[in-house]
């Protein structure tokens, strides 16, 4: 396998390449470095250190980007610490940030990296660059209207950034798989430095902050990394977008778990959908512009059941999560709506989760990461995530965040209501791919970040 680093290869550059609007051509091209901007020691505005010379895939089909996206989020949503009294997470802002990682995982690493994930490399590589592209696109024609009394277009964006040790040498082919399916090319940054590597933390951290209009903050905190760090791979993810109308407040109460009853402020509005089963039923609400919307779901039992019925059926495509987002797309029902307010926010440490779903090898002494650099052996130290959401009569606004830190190892009908005065789940999700973007439960709206 061919190696490079900064120093060699002075070929391998940011390219200049076209961009074309995938809602006119399905083909956008960004450029290579989309997102990363003022990271790694770089004025603002600079590319990476070190890219590959290739323009990015043009963007597959949408359903198969939301097919690859939903079985990984039932599992880990089914995973996380149920203690939570809420949670908020990004399965999909995690499922990304590994698969950049797994683009150089080998055998049995491999393996388990793609049953976790729930899919092969390739496949996930092309669903994360297919939503990507699609999510950049996500409020243009509403941008395009130009219309002072209509809600403010939504925005969204999934964007990656990769930092390496300095000097360190990385597979070509690596590399182009980088610049191919995330966009994303290597700034250098020297970790065996006290001062230099507090630098790349607090540089990383301020490219998430600026990447999730300053809704993340911190994603590393002090400690994490150290001396033998040699790799940090982030993908933040941001969405914004307004209710088509306003919704109402009015007052309510809400039932916790344990039987209390809490006054909260209750929106009230119409949707146009509904699904239910035997473990839930739920509505979705769309925003302006019709590119995202949030799905809102009551257990018949309690939390516990869906998010054990979810995960059991992960593969299935017409059961479970996935029958339900393709239901809630399929249904014309009438539904009246009553959804706390809520604005909460989480954290996790994911390496526990990950390892309880089977991915065990790539965090221990088995790992095989030589796709990355033959040179040395890399073991995934930790992954971190931070998600929040904010949900209120106007929109909502969502952003989440993960790092993949790796060390060299020493080794018309009857009209529904939807009355969410107990504990729910809630989905963000893309609606052409089915893609969930954020998701997780409310235990208690009254508790803020």
């Amino acid at each position: 396998m061919r190696t490079t680093s900064a120093s060699a290869h002075p070929e391998l550059r940011r390219p200049q390449v076209r961009r074309r609007s995938l809602l006119a051509t399905s083909a956008l091209l960004p450029p290579l470095a989309l997102g990363l901007a003022a990271c790694g020691g770089q004025d603002e505005g600079e590319g990476p250190d070190l890219a590959a010379e290739l323009p990015r895939a043009a963007p597959g089909p949408a359903d198969d980007a939301g097919g690859v996206a939903i079985p990984f989020t039932a599992r880990m949503l089914g995973a996380i610490d149920r203690a939570e009294v809420n949670a908020v997470c990004s399965p999909l802002s995690a499922q990304v940030a590994l698969t950049m990682v797994g683009m150089g995982a080998a055998g049995q690493t491999l393996q388990q990296m793609e049953e976790v994930l729930g899919g092969s490399m390739e496949v996930l590589a092309e669903g994360a660059n297919t939503l990507s592209q699609l999510l950049a696109t996500v409020g243009d024609e509403e941008r395009e209207l130009d219309d002072d009394e209509a809600p403010e277009p939504a925005r969204a964006s999934l964007v990656n950034g990769t930092w390496l040790q300095e000097g360190f040498e990385i597979q070509e082919t690596f590399l182009e798989d980088l610049a191919t399916w995330f966009g994303s090319g290597l700034f250098e940054a020297d970790f065996t430095d006290d001062a230099e590597r507090e630098q790349a933390r607090e540089e990383i951290n301020e490219w998430v902050a600026d990447s999730t209009d300053d809704l993340i903050e911190e994603l590393i905190p002090e400690g994490i990394l150290d001396s033998n760090t040699r790799l940090v791979l982030v993908n933040a993810l941001h969405l914004k977008a307004a209710w088509p109308e306003e919704l109402t407040k009015g007052g309510g109460t809400f039932t916790t778990a344990d039987g209390s009853e809490l006054s909260a402020e209750m929106l009230h509005g119409s949707t146009s959908t509904w699904y239910e089963d035997e473990v839930c039923r739920a509505t979705s609400l769309g925003t302006y512009g019709e590119d995202l919307a949030l799905a809102l779901v009551q257990p018949t039992g309690d939390l516990t059941d869906v998010l054990d019925a979810w995960a059991e059926a992960a593969s299935g495509k017409d059961s479970g999560l996935a029958a339900l987002l393709s239901g809630l797309e399929d249904s014309q029902a009438s539904t009246q709506l009553a959804v706390p307010a809520f604005d909460i926010g989480w954290e996790s440490a994911l390496k526990d989760t990950l390892k309880s779903l089977g991915m065990t090898d790539a965090f221990g002494k088995e790992a095989d990461f030589s796709g990355i650099t033959g040179a040395v052996d890399l073991v995934i130290d930790e992954v971190l995530q931070k998600a929040v959401i904010t949900i209120d009569e106007q929109g909502m606004e969502a952003a989440a965040a993960t790092a993949v830190v790796m060390t060299e190892t020493s080794a018309q009908m009857p009209e529904n209501e939807l009355v969410l005065d107990s504990p729910f789940l809630f989905l963000a999700y893309e609606r052409s791919t089915l893609a969930p973007l954020v998701v997780g439960w409310i235990g208690d709206p009254t508790q803020t970040p």
